[in-house]
């Protein structure tokens, strides 16, 4: 039966919400930026706005869920290690506040820095809540 339950494809709520009956906490595949043509359009209509530890590109698009991506560049960041640790600390700190974003209309890329590999988590999860308010993307009326 857990075979069954473990090889099953994803129900809305992931693995956590079928072992332990919690929402995963993930960002969902539909609010994943992922095709070239995407990022090449955000690239060229989207707004930039720059913290101290990232940038942030934000494009409106109504209609469309809300979506995100992570970008850590050789040149901006350093090996593959520093790229890695990098997007992992951007994603996780946006993961946390993936429930109080809006859901719909919105498409945006953190391109990391050098220093987000090395700046204090509380230093950056300033930074990049700054951004998001900064850019309208946190939900009114919406607590975390």
């Amino acid at each position: 039966m857990v075979s069954a339950l473990v090889s099953s494809p994803r129900l809305d709520g992931g693995f956590d919400a079928l072992m332990n009956g919690r929402p995963a906490e993930r960002i969902p595949l539909a609010g994943r930026l992922r095709a070239a043509t995407d990022f090449a359009r955000l690239k060229e209509h989207g707004r930039a706005l720059r913290g101290s530890h990232c940038l942030l590109v934000i494009e409106s698009r109504p209609g469309e869920p809300t979506r995100v991506a992570f970008v850590a560049s050789r040149k901006g960041v350093g090996d593959a290690v520093r790229r890695n640790r990098a997007r992992r600390r951007l994603r996780e700190i946006v993961r946390r506040r993936w429930p109080r974003l809006v859901d719909r209309g919105l498409c945006m890329m953190f391109v990391a820095f050098r220093s987000t590999v090395t700046a204090p988590h509380a230093d950056l999860e300033r930074d990049v809540e700054q951004l998001l308010a900064q850019a309208g993307a946190m939900a009114l009326g919406v607590s975390g």
